[in-house]
């Protein structure tokens, strides 16, 4: 009985040394491992933060759309909500806020669009962007 490398000359060094071609896999494999913990980690922390955005958008459309009847005001209110929640501590967008927080407090229990509109307007002069 011959062995493969008597049968395929040209493979000896491969299959006499293929312990070595096993060590650069599990290096990389290793090295995928913790790219994909590390990885892992950014993304959880990600959606906790989202969570917080999530929630924080949630209490803040709760508590402004309650009495409101105007499909405008809770448009703009739940806009206004979302904003806040993503860029409201940021200092980079502090001149805005003021006007996100008006639109939220004011639009707050408007019953029709004209009266919606008439608040926007006011945030709006009141609060340049």
């Amino acid at each position: 009985m011959t062995t493969p490398n008597e049968n395929y000359p040209a493979f000896s060094d491969k299959l006499s040394h293929h312990g070595t071609c096993r060590k650069p896999a599990r290096t990389s494999l290793h090295g995928l491992a913790g790219v994909v913990v590390a990885a892992a980690a950014v993304a959880a922390s990600s959606l906790a933060a989202a969570q917080t955005d999530m929630e924080k958008q949630a209490q803040c459309e709760l508590s402004a759309i309650r009495d409101t009847r105007s499909p405008l005001a809770v448009q703009y209110i739940r806009s206004a909500c979302n904003w806040l929640a993503v860029n409201g501590d940021s200092l980079l967008n502090a001149s805005s806020k003021g006007y996100y927080v008006c639109l939220v407090r004011q639009l707050s229990g408007a019953q029709s669009n004209e009266a919606a509109a008439a608040i926007m307007s006011a945030c709006r002069t009141s609060n340049p962007l």
